[in-house]
């Protein structure tokens, strides 16, 4: 209520009030929580973004709260690329964001690190051809954990859907990347209602997709997708505003039995993909 922020520890329920930033919040600040493997020391990340960047580069300042010197600090500042949405994706204590990059001609996504032990972004690259797809999310399996990534076809009669999982990344930037999933369908893109910064997740054993959706005047589903099949689970008495972001998602089996405690579930018929 006095607009600060409160860090929480979910497993001991004890709460952290940490002191306000240089500059007051803004709505369209990102923040982070990470930890430096040179130290073991856990950090804050805040990425405050000044001006419209559909207008005009916008200003981007990054900063580093140390919870020792109980402290912010600015470590570093840029105007080649702003973050659009404002969840990143932790991966082994580093964060992981869908960047766009600016150019004299058009803006292009790109894929930030943020190395809480160096407090620096670097670019990793993405998987195969880049120009060949469409980039939709992040996400990361259950352990051992690995970075995914969600990838359709630019191809407008195909929209193929990958998922690839990084396996190895090197101190250049380069990502070693496997296809784990790829979904072939006319018709992918219309069940799944892709969009940019989409919240989906991944089981890595029974090879699906999980992406949640709430569509107006209707009720929370869950699509399962599969390399041949999709099936909606219908999530009744769900009560949640944030019920569309998925960060870990539920095995396949715990879907199939519904033992999330998150209220009746009803099984769409399963649609076969052509």
């Amino acid at each position: 209520m006095d607009n600060t922020l409160v860090v929480w520890n979910p497993c001991s329920g004890e709460t952290s009030k940490i002191i306000k930033p240089r500059n007051i919040h803004n709505g369209s600040d990102v923040y982070a929580h990470g930890k430096s493997t040179c130290d073991n020391e856990y950090k804050i990340l805040r990425v405050h973004q000044q001006g419209n960047p559909f207008i005009e580069s916008c200003l981007v300042e990054y900063e580093i709260y140390d919870f020792t010197s109980n402290s912010w600090s600015v470590v570093g500042e840029t105007r080649d690329w702003y973050i659009p949405g404002r969840h990143g994706t932790c991966v082994d204590g580093n964060t992981y964001w869908l960047t766009y990059d600016y150019s004299p001609t058009e803006m292009s996504k790109a894929l930030r690190c943020f190395d809480y032990s160096t407090e620096r972004f670097g670019c990793v690259s993405f998987p195969g051809d880049p120009l060949s797809y469409n980039v939709y999310g992040l996400s990361v399996t259950r352990e051992p954990q690995n970075l995914c990534i969600l990838t359709s076809s630019r191809d407008e009669e195909v929209h193929d859907i990958d998922i690839w999982m990084a396996t190895n990344i090197k101190g250049t930037g380069d990502m070693s990347w496997s296809k784990l999933l790829s979904v072939k369908g006319t018709h992918s893109q219309q069940f799944l209602g892709f969009h940019a910064g989409m919240s989906f997740s991944v089981d890595r054993e029974a090879k699906v997709l999980l992406h949640p959706t709430k569509f107006k005047n209707s009720s929370n589903c869950l699509h399962i997708v599969g390399e041949y099949k999709h099936i909606k689970v219908d999530l009744h008495d769900v009560e949640s505003k944030r019920s569309n972001h998925v960060m870990r998602g539920p095995t396949l089996v715990q879907v199939q039995q519904g033992s999330l405690g998150l209220g009746t579930w009803k099984v769409a018929p399963v649609t076969k993909f052509s």
